[in-house]
């Protein structure tokens, strides 16, 4: 759900006297599976405390973002739109590396060890590398979230080129196949 559709879900549910928890996660079903994942949190204190255990329950990474439901929601897209753009750059990085002939796993290995890692380049690029193409997260995840990220920054008068770009190529890798593969 985008931030918007968030505060009038809250808003809507408020009036019947239901408190909204505004708790998107993030690091996908193996995470969510072990606790790992990361919960971030917008709702009210009153509503928060009521729900500790719960939540606590749910991950050992809770970040409390506000009391605002919405702002989980846009916390998420920030997040995600910044492993887009990692995810988009650590391919064409690898790819740079392969025009003059440079072998892109090692390329890679420098890169894990050196200032360009990135957890989610690691990720992809390691298993790319590998032949293993099995979708793990649905492209159309990426291309949703990196446009919605676009819309809440221009709404904002943020114009951020590297948001664009990455959103830019998520549409396009949508158009060209079957938005499965991630």
């Amino acid at each position: 759900m985008g931030p918007n559709d968030v505060e009038r879900f809250a808003e809507r549910i408020a009036q019947s006297g239901v408190h909204a928890i505004d708790a998107p996660m993030s690091g996908g079903p193996a995470r969510a599976r072990d606790g790992t994942m990361s919960l971030m949190v917008a709702c009210a204190d009153a509503v928060f405390e009521a729900n500790r255990s719960l939540i606590a329950a749910l991950s050992n990474q809770v970040f409390r973002i506000s009391q605002r439901p919405g702002d989980g929601a846009r916390t998420k897209l920030i997040n995600n739109l910044l492993a887009g753009i990692n995810l988009v750059g650590a391919a064409e990085a690898l790819a740079l590396a392969e025009r003059p002939g440079l072998d892109p796993a090692m390329t890679l290995a420098v890169i894990e060890q050196s200032s360009g890692q990135s957890w989610i380049g690691t990720d992809r690029m390691r298993r790319a590398l590998a032949g293993d193409l099995a979708p793990r997260a649905h492209m159309t995840l990426l291309a949703k979230d990196t446009g919605q990220a676009v819309a809440m920054a221009q709404r904002g008068g943020f114009a951020g080129p590297l948001a664009e770009q990455a959103a830019a190529v998520f549409a396009q890798a949508l158009q060209a196949g079957p938005g499965r593969a991630g």
